[in-house]
């Protein structure tokens, strides 16, 4: 009997790396164990747009948790919604352009960007996530679409680690501050998290967290990794995370993912 019932896989890191691609052994795993009648989701930092063409790939039917988890969706509904204070919007921004870092604003699934587009910004777009659309503007003034759901900074990683802890000091618990990877500082409203959107999912479809196994890489995904009955990170995780894990699986470049699907999954059956 299968005691897992539902899978929230990371994107970045876990599922894909570099290549932006799955691999075909991580693909054909998740198949087979949505076929079991196990739910499968994501859990990214993404927008929506880039994280759903991963999804209709694999056949995953269920809302996807984007942004860190401010957003619950598919693509006919919006089940969850959690944009940034509107009070710390500017205040975000303009901590970013003073201390000259790339600023990334995320509204109504448009990512808009500090004119001009550094090298940074430049890196985050060709190698980290395909954005469809680049937004260049006047960041102080510009009027977005509607309040956003994630403020993001881009840089070197030692000059990322200084302002986050200027950030830390200045904003408190005021946001919601993680690290996705080691050059992104994101802001989000403060009662986001991963996990906080997997509890939401599971009782949504009526699973007890004992039943919810989850699969990540980053500082971002510990709350999910440890509100889920298995927490599984891959190998190339940083320790700090592997140390707060049930179980540690191979790296993303060698089908971790498949790895602990079917340990823990596909040879309970």
């Amino acid at each position: 009997m299968i005691k897992h019932r539902l899978v929230a896989i990371d994107l970045d890191g876990t599922l894909i790396g570099r290549t932006w691609r799955i691999s075909e052994r991580n693909r054909r795993t998740i198949r087979r164990i949505l076929k079991l009648g196990v739910r499968v989701t994501l859990a990214t930092g993404r927008t929506f747009v880039t994280t759903e063409p991963y999804a209709r790939s694999l056949h995953i039917a269920l809302p996807l948790i984007c942004y860190h988890g401010a957003l619950i969706r598919n693509r006919q509904k919006i089940f969850y919604s959690r944009r940034l204070p509107a009070k710390y919007v500017r205040p975000l921004i303009r901590f970013g352009l003073n201390h000259r870092v790339q600023v990334a604003v995320f509204s109504k699934e448009q990512v808009f960007f500090t004119k001009p587009l550094d090298r940074w910004g430049k890196e985050y777009v060709n190698r980290f996530e395909p954005v469809p659309e680049i937004n260049l503007v006047d960041l102080r003034h510009y009027q977005f679409p509607e309040r956003p759901h994630k403020v993001m900074f881009v840089a070197s990683e030692p000059k990322l680690r200084r302002i986050e802890k200027m950030a830390r000091r200045l904003f408190g618990r005021a946001v919601y501050i993680t690290r996705s990877r080691s050059n992104l500082l994101e802001f989000l409203h403060p009662h986001v998290s991963k996990g906080r959107a997997l509890r939401w999912i599971a009782h949504h479809y009526g699973i007890r967290m004992p039943y919810v196994m989850s699969i990540g890489d980053g500082y971002n995904d510990v709350s999910m990794l440890w509100m889920a009955g298995l927490g599984v990170a891959v190998n190339n995780a940083p320790a700090l995370v592997k140390r707060k894990v049930d179980w540690v699986t191979r790296s993303v470049d060698e089908n971790g993912v498949a790895d602990a699907l079917e340990k823990f999954i596909l040879k309970s059956d």
